[in-house]
């Protein structure tokens, strides 16, 4: 009978354990609780985070308007200075960089000696088995030691790989600026292009009212039917409602440039410059394929991880090597009190570990280690290849481009000239309205592919001096001087021939 109540006494401990472990989440299921799930009820974290975004939300709103003005003028150079000093994205890179070069300080210090203080100290009451009386005694001793480490190739490789993490991280934040420096001239031309493409819709505009002024004119004195004066309405409609939608993608790329230099999107920018220009972009591929090999902060990122990872290895191996170690330090007891000075004590020594087995956990960290050192150095290889193959892209982009901005200049001049033969030919009642309206739309097509031509071949010399890695400071579009002058296929040929 014992028994079992011993059994079930160990029956409801364990269940009520259970259960305390469950009420208090020790032991419940990880679930996801939203508003979707939850009846479309906020949780309390989902309150708190809303409430401290909405508060961040206030702050900001408090220190924009005494930050931003409400119309801005840009040019190319000041677009690109406040994508570089506001931009959030490269701020929180910024901010990655940071972190990894505290790492390695932090790593590092585990070379520098250490000092510790040691305090110990006793009270005891007992009977004397000679008097039998109650005897009370107590000590103490307190001491200090400074340690340091002699020989630790786990710590050595780790503040190695920390260092490469530091340059992986400080090739990172350089992208990320390369990437809004991109960002603020891509915002900047589609701005200038897009207002260009508005200013097309509103002469077509222009164009097609004229022409139903003259269909109108020719229909009222019999000379044409009401078919001409339907179809000439037509096309202007549908031209109108072209100039809404190029409106409209107007003020959505001024709002999308706002951001990328974080600016309140609602921002009115005035550009300093009216329309894109045509300026020769003298580098050829095959310079701009080795200055990127030599300067693309990318692959030096992914070049540090190769680095990084064979450091990771050398610290998994160094577990079968010892660590050594000195100390040295003064002690102090008292027999007596707590903090006494009566007995005193120096030491000296080293010590050494070496563990001589450790189930194999060494061998399968060093396996670990190489698998990732291996793909390291696969991605390595294929980031060089995306780099590249970004860069030629870019680059036959620039040259197509360049290639149609003469041709559609062309057909722009002669478009205007077919629009205006056939204006005058159906004023004289020789031509027909079909010819008109025809002229005009190829017209039209003519002059969105010429802004379209000269915004591609801009935008291409912005993306292709990102790409290859062109300095932060230089002015788009002097890249080229740069390419071309820095010697990077010699120094890359070089630098192969002392594999």
């Amino acid at each position: 009978m014992s028994m079992e109540v011993h059994i079930m006494n160990k029956k409801v401990l364990s269940l009520g354990v259970m259960l305390s472990l469950a009420t208090t989440g020790v032991m419940a299921a990880d679930s996801v609780t939203t508003s979707v799930n939850n009846g479309d009820q906020l949780t309390k974290y989902q309150k708190e985070a809303i409430q401290l975004t909405q508060k961040q939300l206030a702050e900001k709103a408090v220190q924009d308007s005494k930050t931003y003005e409400n119309v801005l003028t840009l040019n190319e150079t000041r677009a690109i200075d406040l994508a570089l000093a506001n931009n959030r994205t490269a701020k929180q890179t910024k901010w990655d960089y940071q972190v990894a070069k505290d790492t390695v300080s932090a790593t590092a210090a585990g070379k520098n000696p250490s000092i510790s203080y040691l305090w110990q100290g006793s009270r005891s009451n007992g009977v004397n088995a000679m008097t039998g009386r109650n005897v009370t005694s107590k000590n103490g001793s307190h001491s200090f030691t400074i340690s340091a480490p002699v020989f630790s190739p786990e710590l050595d490789a780790s503040i190695d790989a920390s260092r490469y993490a530091r340059e992986g991280a400080g090739a990172s934040y350089e992208e990320a600026l390369q990437q809004a420096k991109y960002d603020a001239i891509s915002g900047y031309y589609t701005l200038i292009m897009n207002r260009n493409l508005v200013d097309v819709a509103q002469q077509a505009v222009k164009d097609y009212q004229g022409h139903v002024t003259n269909v109108e004119a020719q229909y009222n004195v019999g000379l044409v039917a009401s078919s001409d004066v339907l179809a000439a309405k037509t096309n202007l409609a549908d031209s109108e409602t072209n100039l809404v939608k190029a409106q409209n993608s107007a003020n959505l790329s001024e709002a999308s440039l706002n951001q990328v230099i974080a600016y309140p999107v609602q921002t009115s920018i005035t550009t300093a410059e009216r329309d894109l220009q045509y300026k020769p972009y003298n580098v050829t591929l095959e310079q701009a394929k080795a200055y990127a090999m030599l300067h693309r902060s990318a692959l030096v990122k992914s070049a540090m991880a190769v680095k990084e990872a064979e450091e990771t290895l050398r610290k998994a191996k160094s577990g079968y090597l010892p660590t050594v170690g000195v100390e040295t330090g003064r002690g102090y007891a008292d027999p007596d009190g707590y903090f006494g000075t009566s007995n005193k004590s120096w030491h000296i020594g080293a010590k050494a570990s070496w563990s001589l087995w450790d189930g194999g956990a060494t061998q399968n960290k060093v396996k670990v280690a190489n698998d990732t050192l291996e793909k390291a150095k696969e991605a390595n290889l294929a980031n060089v290849d995306a780099v590249l193959l970004a860069v030629q892209k870019a680059y036959l982009n620039l040259r197509s481009a360049e290639q149609t901005i003469q041709s559609t200049q062309t057909a722009v001049v002669q478009g205007q000239e077919s629009f205006r033969i056939a204006t005058l030919r159906y004023r004289a009642g020789v031509g027909t309205n079909l010819d008109v309206l025809d002229a005009e739309t190829k017209l039209t097509t003519a002059r969105n592919n010429y802004v379209q031509a000269l915004y591609n071949y801009n935008i291409s010399i912005a993306a292709l001096e990102q790409l290859t890695g062109v300095p932060l400071n230089t002015p788009v579009g002097q890249g080229a001087e740069v390419i071309a002058n820095s010697g990077a296929l010699e120094q890359l040929a070089k630098l192969g021939s002392h594999q």
